[in-house]
Order: structure tokens, then C-alpha cells, then sequence
């Protein structure tokens, strides 16, 4: 993470990148512009096109989640600098967190819901997920996948989130854990 942001404060609008659109695009944005760093957004409907153009250099920066970019990890034609998990993946613990890369800005997890959703539906909610994350096939494909589900409590997570903001706007992330890719 270190050598990425160098790289982007050596050659200033010379990168570019892409991310899922949603919570991991204004991540990276606020991100860059926290840091005061410049790299051009590539749009792209199709995350798998994506990968595919990290891996030929086209973009130098992709923020996904980890399955999309999973093959090409493996093949060797993309790094994946961390994962903006809270702990390490157990399916790959060789890559490190965003915290551990020394951006803890960049970390985040929950399931978001709009502010006014009653303490009665949120918990409805997580007491639904707690019993789909018991399924022991849902567990094997999110692990496989780098992904990590702690169905905490809501107000935990509330509490953890409050006044988190990514280029001055308010944000709730999706559910699930992402990675950061470049090449």
C-alpha cells in the first residue's frame, strides 16, 4: 500500500483506477482525496472486465471484492495489497489488512440499512443472517471467497460506524468484505 500511494505521489494524475461501484468507489475516492492524491476513474460495467484490464495494465488500481480478482491472484497476474477486512482472511492470510498496510481509513464491514430502520427490523435482520452464516455450505463459499461474516449485534456496529464519513458524506458500505487489487 505504501509503494501504491508513492507511485501515485511520484506520477500525480497518472494512474488510473476502477472500483465496484458503491462503498468500496467512495472509499477509494475519499481515500485519494484525503491523501491528496490524483488517479483517473475508469468506469466499468462488468468487474470482470476490470481484472482483466488491471492484469494487461490498463488501470493500475482496482478496489473489488476479493472473488472477483481471486482467479487472477492465483494466476499470478494481479497482487492484492490488503483487504479492508478488520482481520485477515483465513483464506488468504498471506495478505494483509488495510490496518496492517498502514490505512486503517480504508477498513470497514456491515450491513447498512437507512438511519431511520427501527431496532426491531435490524434485529429481525440479524438474527436472519446469524441463521443463514449457520449454514455450514453458506460458510464454505464465503470463506473460499476471503469473505468474513461476524453477525455481531446492530448497535455494535452502529456505534463503530457512527459519524464515518468518506469525502465528507456519510456512507454505509454494502455487506460482505472487499479487496484492493493492483498490478
Amino acid at each position: 500500500m505504501a509503494e501504491l500511494v508513492a507511485l501515485a505521489r511520484a506520477q500525480p494524475g497518472k494512474l488510473n483506477r476502477a472500483s465496484i461501484t458503491g462503498a468500496l468507489d467512495l472509499v477509494l475516492a475519499g481515500f485519494l482525496a484525503g491523501a491528496d492524491l490524483e488517479a483517473a476513474k475508469v468506469p466499468y460495467r462488468d468487474p470482470v472486465q476490470a481484472v482483466t484490464d488491471l492484469a494487461e495494465g490498463r488501470i493500475q488500481v482496482y478496489t473489488a471484492a476479493f472473488a472477483i480478482v481471486q482467479s487472477q491472484l492465483q494466476a499470478g497476474t494481479v497482487k492484492v495489497l490488503a483487504m479492508t477486512n478488520r482481520t485477515r482472511a483465513p483464506a488468504a492470510p498471506d495478505i494483509p489488512t488495510v490496518t496492517e498496510a498502514g490505512f486503517p481509513a480504508l477498513s470497514f464491514d456491515g450491513l447498512f440499512a437507512p438511519p431511520d430502520t427501527g431496532d426491531t427490523a435490524r434485529e429481525r435482520i440479524a438474527a436472519d443472517i446469524r441463521a443463514v452464516a449457520a449454514d455450514p455450505v453458506v460458510a464454505v463459499r464465503l470463506f473460499d471467497t476471503g469473505q468474513i461474516l461476524n453477525p455481531g449485534k446492530c448497535g455494535r456496529i452502529r456505534r463503530r460506524n457512527r459519524g464515518t464519513t468518506v469525502h465528507g458524506h456519510r456512507h454505509r458500505p454494502p455487506p460482505g468484505r472487499q479487496a484492493g487489487a493492483v498490478k
